[in-house]
């Protein structure tokens, strides 16, 4: 039984992620993208090769100014991969387009924006930033770095003419008549529909392409768009954006690990037993049952309860659990840390040949925050980062971090937005400590993850 195999490696469970590809044969394919840092870092070849070392794990910023004038930093791990897994994305386009079809390729998004509708007084600028924290390789990450604000704009650009109605108040006959059925579907609802639907295709387009390129983990994401007054924010996987406004701090994501979505999880199993392979049980109990267990009472709940009940402990309750956890941290089937996410089409149980692909899902949770209802102040930002800084450093203590920040700076100084992004890298990190690192004047663990922090001003 799987259990005997996998006991043995419980203890050496590290805090998020291990991942390994089974196939040891699969022939040499290549990349179709070359590994590299974000090209917005513009960095030399001496800052290339400081961002490579684990042992000093220099903070990276960027070399340019951003759009929105925000900051970003990062920096490697402390040694769990060789290479910085994470990458960000800073890019702007505008709708107002209209798609012309393509020759056929499944390959690339399907539309190229190559022809202004009207005399161009339309288009609308759309700022576009993203987070990918790559697994088991940088892979999937690079990939979505890429590719997925292209999905997004496409997509956009495919609707236009439909938000630009119901955005114009001097149009409102013409959205009566040509609009019919969709008169009570906002444009917030458009919007939502077109980033899930672009996430899903881009996870659809690594499965695709990784029979011809290497494409090698997955990643979770995390991306946010400025327009029309408002921020958009779209998370499949544990990346995080809190947005911060004076003394308020409020999250615009959660965190997508197994047991935040044990519901989805465990009733995708008991819907459909045969993922489970007859290894792994739905059923959530108090503690690890044994077999000296058997025939005593012990706490449980099924996948459809919300409470804790009492049962005698059978030969069910024997199998390994789909979802487990320990402290702060949860795994599904023991084999990985989150439950949304790009990739991971090749993962399967350690010795075995389940794959764990069918319990994740690419499909984002889509939050929307209207700048317009209240007076932001110059302070007020939008911290996004990946779980290496959220790991060590709660919401509320990354937000004071970034007012201390940017109250040593002047408020024309657009250099303070970095400075703030790089020191919550250097808060995270910590400094080295003998055999690890420790966060500034104290003894807790700091972070021996990659970090990446993008803070993103909202008063425009």
């Amino acid at each position: 039984m799987m259990w005997g195999r996998v006991q043995s490696l419980v203890g050496n469970v590290v805090s998020k992620i291990v991942p390994k590809s089974n196939n040891t044969t699969e022939p040499n394919k290549p990349h179709k993208y070359l590994y590299e840092r974000p090209q917005f870092l513009n960095l030399a070849q001496k800052q290339q090769q400081e961002a490579k070392s684990t042992s000093s794990r220099t903070i990276v910023t960027a070399g340019k100014t951003l759009p929105r004038r925000a900051g970003y930093a990062e920096v490697i791990n402390g040694g769990k991969s060789a290479v910085n897994e994470d990458q960000g994305a800073a890019e702007e386009f505008y709708l107002g387009y209209k798609p012309t079809k393509l020759p056929s390729d499944k390959n690339r998004p399907s539309m190229a924006m190559t022809e202004v509708v009207g005399d161009g007084s339309d288009l609308v600028p759309v700022t576009y930033f993203g987070i990918f924290d790559g697994h088991a390789g940088a892979d999937a990450a690079l990939f979505a770095s890429k590719i997925l604000h292209k999905h997004i704009e496409d997509k956009l650009n495919c609707v236009w003419e439909v938000i630009n109605q119901k955005l114009s108040p001097s149009k409102q006959e013409t959205e009566r008549l040509s609009l019919g059925n969709l008169s009570h579907i906002s444009v917030d609802d458009l919007i939502t529909g077109i980033l899930e639907e672009a996430f899903v295709e881009l996870d659809d387009q690594i499965l695709r392409e990784r029979l011809t390129y290497t494409i090698r983990g997955g990643c979770a994401a995390i991306i946010t768009m400025f327009m029309f007054g408002k921020v958009y924010v779209a998370n499949a996987g544990d990346c995080r954006a809190v947005l911060c406004a004076g003394e308020k701090v409020i999250p615009l994501s959660r965190d997508h690990t197994p047991y935040s979505e044990r519901d989805r999880l465990t009733n995708l199993g008991d819907a459909k037993p045969e993922l489970l392979h007859g290894e792994f049980t739905c059923t959530e109990y108090t503690r690890r049952i044994f077999r000296e267990d058997m025939g005593r009472r012990v706490l449980y709940r099924s996948p459809h309860m919300t409470g804790w009940a009492y049962k005698v402990a059978d030969y069910d309750a024997l199998k390994f659990p789909l979802v487990t956890r320990t402290g702060k941290k949860s795994r599904l089937m023991e084999t990985i840390g989150v439950a949304r996410g790009f990739g991971d089409h090749d993962l399967r149980v350690f010795d075995s040949e389940i794959y764990v692909k069918p319990f994740l899902t690419s499909i984002p949770e889509v939050e929307i925050y209207d700048t317009t209802t209240e007076e932001l102040e110059e302070n007020s930002v939008l911290i996004m980062a990946s779980d290496g800084l959220w790991d060590v450093i709660s919401n509320s203590e990354a937000a004071a971090i970034v007012r201390q920040t940017l109250a040593s700076y002047n408020t024309n100084d657009y250099k303070r937005f970095a400075a703030a992004a790089q020191e919550l890298v250097t808060q995270a990190r910590g400094f080295h400590a003998g055999q690890g690192w420790r966060k500034k004047n104290s003894d807790d663990q700091a972070s021996f993850d990659d970090i990446t922090v993008f803070v993103i001003p909202l008063h425009d």
